[in-house]
């Protein structure tokens, strides 16, 4: 990913970087809960892969520099923010 985009800034970068692995966790978290209500499994281990690809992401992001971590970080914290921004401006206008 680097070699793709040598003019862009570190932190820039690393926002993209933060956000391709915060997508991918997001798939699996989807993933796992329709496992969930397929099977009606009580415990599964996608968790632990999810968190393990953010300490991956976060690991091999440090090695490149300050600002390509923060970057990262902001970039996995973007979907959960959107995320979570978006779930409540929805939940609103729902009527029970």
């Amino acid at each position: 990913m680097i070699f793709l985009f040598p003019f862009i800034k570190d932190g820039i970068l690393g926002i993209l970087y933060g956000s391709a692995f915060s997508i991918t966790s997001w798939w699996l978290m989807v993933k796992d809960v329709k496992s969930f209500v397929k099977k009606g499994a009580l415990f599964k281990y996608g968790f632990l892969l999810r968190y393990f690809l953010y300490a991956v992401g976060m690991g091999t992001a440090i090695f490149y520099g300050n600002r390509f971590f923060v970057g990262t970080v902001l970039g996995i914290l973007n979907l959960k923010f959107s995320l979570f921004i978006f779930g409540r401006w929805l939940s609103e206008n729902t009527t029970n």
